[in-house]
């Protein structure tokens, strides 16, 4: 299978069936505050947790690719995250044992996410690779962490929480079967790129490189403190008003995560058409903006709220593709596993301290409408900075 397209939906297949585990815990955060009686700020480590994995593996798994072939990084990775899934459903019984379970699936999605993006790549035609092909699969990214929502949900509502994770662990051993089927390829040479340590160096100095490196460390504070605490917070708004239920949360947490999908191939689509920088940053300022309007309507209605959460999910994610896109491009071949590597580092940091500091926030000014509304100024930090770094002035690149 070397076609680009057969080759790119079977590597989004592999990434679904990978990241099934992905938000679980974080789609029944409600849950296990009452069965545990957590607070926010430990529903957040938690939630936390799998970014600590992912912190702590992801550099060494992506950097790795530049070496041996990713392919075999995935596969690994999909076990280990069969085996996270399975084990919190038989032995997370509190927060200490929880917090273990869900380090072991961040390793996993360190090992699945970013290096089946270079597995892919290392696959496509040699020179600039097409932008298309790698847009479809980092806009897969939002499509699976749907699924995880909804199947979380789903489960947990029909039988308990312990069903919802044991499903995750099948689903990422279905995985490591079907990225079996990907032929084997050694990884395009990097020896012209030095040391491991020698091409980091070479990617922090390259300054078109790490604007975007820098704005989806942006992308990613905004990102994941969305997506750790969106169903609580629906599920806060729906208790409010009165005007929504547990069944409409998750259907509205589930179709603002989907509407990821679209908006990311249109936010690249627009990157490869009126220039990646202007396209990012005009995105990410959109996004902080809407950040700051959902700040204001916190104590609205919650048919309301859902709709403007759906525009303000979209956003979140319209420039992923477009960012991960722009890393690749303006990186040289055997530097790209080094720059996915110190971007997915500062990405996994991002994910782990802005899901703390909403439950900081919330936990501090006592989770009610206002501390909400606090809570997304801070969401939309990330992507305020994130444009900055993309409107900063310096030499203008190709990306």
């Amino acid at each position: 299978m070397t076609a680009p397209l057969p080759l790119t939906l079977l590597l989004c297949a592999v990434q679904m069936l990978a990241m099934t585990g992905s938000l679980t815990f974080q789609a029944l955060i409600p849950v296990f505050i009452r069965e545990w009686t957590l607070t926010n700020t430990e529903a957040a480590w938690i939630g936390g947790a799998s970014y600590v994995g992912y912190a702590i593996a992801a550099p060494i798994l992506v950097a790795a690719t530049d070496r041996i072939d990713a392919r075999s990084i995935v596969l690994s990775a999909c076990l280990v995250g069969g085996i996270g899934g399975i084990g919190f459903a038989l032995f997370a019984e509190g927060f200490w044992s929880a917090a273990g379970w869900r380090v072991l699936t961040g390793v996993a999605i360190a090992g699945s996410y970013m290096p089946g993006l270079k597995a892919l790549t290392d696959r496509l035609p040699e020179g600039r690779p097409g932008g298309r092909f790698p847009a479809l699969y980092a806009a897969t990214f939002s499509l699976a962490s749907a699924t995880s929502l909804f199947l979380a949900g789903l489960l947990t509502s029909t039988f308990d929480w312990h069903a919802a994770f044991a499903l995750t662990g099948l689903t990422a051993f279905t995985g490591a079967a079907l990225v079996s089927l990907l032929p084997k390829r050694s990884p395009r040479p990097a020896s012209t790129g030095g040391h491991a340590l020698t091409r980091v160096g070479a990617v922090l100095r390259d300054r078109q490189t790490m604007r975007f490196i820098l704005a989806y460390a942006g992308h990613s504070w905004e990102m994941f403190a969305f997506r750790t605490w969106i169903v609580a917070f629906l599920t806060f708004v729906a208790a409010r008003s009165g005007d929504g239920n547990l069944v409409l949360v998750g259907l509205a947490a589930t179709a603002l995560v989907v509407a990821g999908l679209p908006a990311g191939l249109l936010g690249n689509e627009l990157a490869e058409r009126s220039g990646r920088r202007r396209a990012v940053a005009t995105l990410m300022l959109a996004a902080a903006a809407m950040a700051a309007l959902m700040a204001f309507a916190t104590d609205q209605g919650f048919v309301l709220v859902a709709c403007l959460a759906l525009v303000y999910g979209a956003l979140v994610m319209a420039d992923n593709s477009a960012i991960l896109v722009g890393t690749i491009q303006s990186t040289p071949p055997e530097r790209r596993g080094a720059a996915i590597a110190v971007q997915t580092f500062l990405a996994a940091t991002m994910a782990l301290l802005s899901p703390l500091a909403i439950g900081g926030v919330l936990d501090a000014f006592g989770a009610d409408a206002t501390a909400w509304g606090l809570a997304f100024g801070v969401m939309g930090l990330g992507a305020a900075t994130g444009a900055l770094a993309m409107l900063w002035p310096g030499e203008r690149g190709t990306a």
